[in-house]
């Protein structure tokens, strides 16, 4: 499943009604581009104002199982910070990754990979698709009876 729109700032609140209706049960959303793409900028449409970047709290919570987070500064060897995201990954109802390319072990799926390209100063172009589970991983797939 696939979901793709150039856009420009000011239309960023249309593209996140947009984004919900189209990823509506996700809980997981990775969110790569470069810096200053609009990630931060992203969420804090979908989720509010209240939204902070968490470049430098690298966690934030914002009740009900929201979770933003950004790895940009975490290092290879944090395992007690790595540990907090994959449990955060696991359980949360919502959960957005800035810079999930930094993750040193694969992503519970199903979750949707966000990739935010820049145009010009207030142009972008953002791609959505999920990831399903794979069962050709050694999981079987779920039962079907007779």
């Amino acid at each position: 499943m696939r979901w793709e729109r150039a856009y420009t700032l000011e239309e960023i609140d249309q593209v996140v009604t947009a984004l919900k209706a189209w990823g509506a049960g996700q809980s997981r959303w990775l969110l790569y581009g470069p810096m200053g793409a609009g990630k931060t900028t992203l969420v804090r449409h979908w989720i509010g104002t209240q939204v902070q970047s968490p470049t430098f709290t690298y966690i934030n919570a914002y009740g009900d199982g929201i979770y933003h987070i950004d790895l940009y500064r975490f290092s290879e060897t944090d395992y007690a910070r790595w540990e907090a995201v994959y449990e955060i990954l696991e359980r949360a109802e919502k959960v957005f990754v800035e810079w999930p390319e930094k993750l040193p072990w694969p992503v519970p799926r199903p979750y949707v990979e966000v990739r935010i390209d820049v145009l010009g100063s207030l142009e972008r172009h953002l791609t959505a698709q999920v990831i399903e589970a794979d069962y050709q991983s050694g999981v079987p797939p779920p039962h079907t009876p007779l």
